[in-house]
């Protein structure tokens, strides 16, 4: 203990580099938020990188409380060398002229680096950051994944989740890997961290510590190097990396080309984006020629209306994929199904198994659950269709991805008028949003069995409105690459009476997946996607409110539904609803007394 308790008194010297080139415009900013710093054994050191502008002037008006060095220009790097030649501190903090520390930077990663006795050791802190504008007003907060960096630590670089000016680095590490390289003028930060972490643990504290100011004169913004130098490094990134760990990645070398072609997207960098998108569609290629087709158990629960069951199953009979099982599970009809019992028995493979009682959809997709003998296992609704080749391309994406789970994109049919759902463009790892916006259809989907049975996840068969998101996300929230392929490979039939279109059911379903997410010991952390679905539940329970005709007496149905956000503990939402219940009740009670 004593031993311990000298570690946590060390206060190692931090040196704060401020290279600077005509930054008359923002450097007093960044030297006054390094001097406003709460941790106090540090200096401030001012590199002048030959400035023509009152850059000088303004530095020298600090005095004392800043060690100013000028020098001829000779770029940024040339500027941060000589910092680290000249710096007295133990440690290395860099921050732009234009960007500002909070004041507690400095003192939270150092006592973050005292609490996890890593003060002395190879190790590099860095964290989150705002986005500024020009007059410092925050544009955005850019929090990273911490999850993501501390399993697949490779993604700290190949997806630029260090800020600069947000590491903390012992001035060892650049005794042993030397100073920034002159020749680069845009990812000479990038290659240094890259080299350091060959020997040194780069760790993420998720805190807001700093600010990055965005403007048009900044160098990100004006050198065509970025494109030329990041291209070829993030390139470079991406080829050292193994073909096993980009398959403990993403469970595939398919999915991880794709997962990095879905980042690039939209960034400055498209030559990365082409070359991923090329090398995932060279995997994919690859795979369909070898045409490999795993037997798909098919599921289809249902009750009564023979005519529709008739429909959704010859749509899988219709189907350009041959090798599958159909698993029609009745659950307990008591209308006439003989053609459908006709239509089983004149099929192989088709199985009919019954209930001797009307159990639910959730017990009877459980059921063929259980009975499936597909690798691979599909579910059908009995009033949906697939389209002819849904089976043939959904499970080549399954085979070349080595997925547990993906899902298409979907047809949706209202009384006739047919609409495209994009839900296949939800993919990869997005278990957060499908927290608040799950737009998973149950005919869309295509499990792995050994998976599902291995960790014994089944549909929850005590609810019967909502069951299906709480099953999806059941699985996602187990690092599951989520393959989601953009094209609409189901028609989905909807009435009136769909849950999609009742205010009621819509309370009945969201109640269910709150009260899942609360309970959920993973889910139950993200506060701020539990609190928009929560937004929705209350939109509707108004909904509900203003066509009420019956007076609200305690201790009802209705009353417990709007009840049910104050009892889980989460008041602040359902303030405003529980008000207007309070003044419900009050009024119902004058009524019956």
């Amino acid at each position: 203990m004593v031993g311990m308790k000298k570690r946590e008194c060390v206060e190692p010297k931090v040196s704060i580099v401020i290279p600077v080139y005509n930054g008359e415009k923002y450097v007093k900013y960044a030297i006054d938020s390094a001097l406003a710093q709460t941790y106090k054994n540090l200096e401030v050191v001012v590199v002048d990188d030959g400035s023509t502008d009152k850059t000088e002037k303004i530095a020298k008006s600090y005095g004392g409380r800043i060690r100013y060095i000028k020098k001829k220009n000779g770029g940024v790097s040339s500027a941060l060398n000589l910092a680290i030649e000249k710096m007295r501190g133990e440690y290395f903090s860099w921050l732009s002229h234009d960007d500002m520390y909070e004041p507690n930077k400095i003192e939270t990663e150092i006592r973050f680096l005292q609490e996890n006795n890593y003060i002395g050791k190879k190790v590099i802190v860095f964290s989150d950051y705002y986005l500024i504008d020009t007059r410092g007003k925050i544009i955005a907060k850019s929090r990273k994944d911490h999850e993501e960096i501390e399993q697949k630590p490779e993604y700290t670089f190949l997806k630029g989740h260090i800020n600069g000016l947000s590491l903390l680095i012992p001035k060892d590490a650049f005794s042993e890997y030397g100073g920034f390289d002159t020749e680069l003028i845009c990812t000479q930060d990038y290659v240094k961290w890259k080299e350091m972490a060959r020997t040194y643990k780069f760790v993420h504290i998720p805190e807001l510590l700093v600010s990055t100011r965005w403007h048009a004169k900044q160098v990100t913004n004006t050198s065509p190097a970025v494109l030329t130098e990041g291209n070829a490094f993030y390139r470079k990134l991406i080829n050292e990396v193994s073909k096993k760990r980009k398959e403990e990645l993403e469970g595939s070398e398919y999915c991880f080309y794709k997962e990095l072609a879905k980042f690039y997207k939209g960034s400055v960098y498209t030559e990365v984006e082409k070359y991923c998108s090329t090398q995932a569609k060279k995997i994919f290629d690859e795979v369909k020629k070898q045409g490999v087709e795993p037997k798909v158990s098919i599921i289809i629960p249902f009750y009564n209306r023979s005519k529709e069951v008739i429909r959704a199953i010859k749509s899988v009979l219709n189907q350009t994929y041959k090798n599958y099982e159909i698993l029609l599970i009745d659950d307990g009809s008591n209308d006439d199904i003989s053609k459908v019992e006709k239509m089983a028995k004149d099929h192989k493979n088709i199985k009919l198994f019954k209930n001797k009682n009307n159990l639910g959809a959730s017990a009877s997709r459980n059921i063929g659950l259980n009975k499936a003998t597909g690798e691979y296992i599909a579910f059908l609704d009995s009033d949906d269709v697939f389209e002819q080749n849904k089976l043939e391309v959904q499970m080549q994406y399954m085979v070349v991805s080595n997925a547990n789970i993906s899902h298409t994109s979907y047809k949706r049919n209202w009384s006739g008028k047919e609409t495209i759902i994009h839900s296949g463009e939800n993919d990869g790892h997005c278990e957060r949003k499908m927290i608040y916006n799950c737009p998973i259809a149950t005919p869309t989907v295509v499990l792995k069995t050994s998976w599902l049975r291995e960790n014994n996840i089944m549909f929850n068969e005590s609810v019967t409105i909502g069951e299906d998101t709480c099953f999806w996300l059941d699985i996602l929230k187990r690092g599951n690459y989520l393959v989601g392929i953009d094209k609409p490979l189901t028609v989905v039939n909807v009435g009136d009476s769909a849950a999609a279109y009742s205010d009621e059911k819509q309370v009945v379903g969201l109640k269910t997946i709150i009260k899942y997410l609360l309970n959920d010991e993973y889910y139950s952390k993200y506060d701020k996607e539990i609190s928009l679905l929560m937004k929705a539940y209350a939109g509707y329970v108004d909904k509900i409110d203003e066509v009420v005709a019956e007076p609200i007496i305690a201790g009802s149905p209705l009353y417990k539904l709007f009840f049910f956000l104050k009892t889980e503990g989460v008041g602040a939402t359902s303030k405003r609803v529980v008000k207007k219940l309070t003044s419900l009740t009050e009024r119902s009670k004058g009524d019956h007394e």
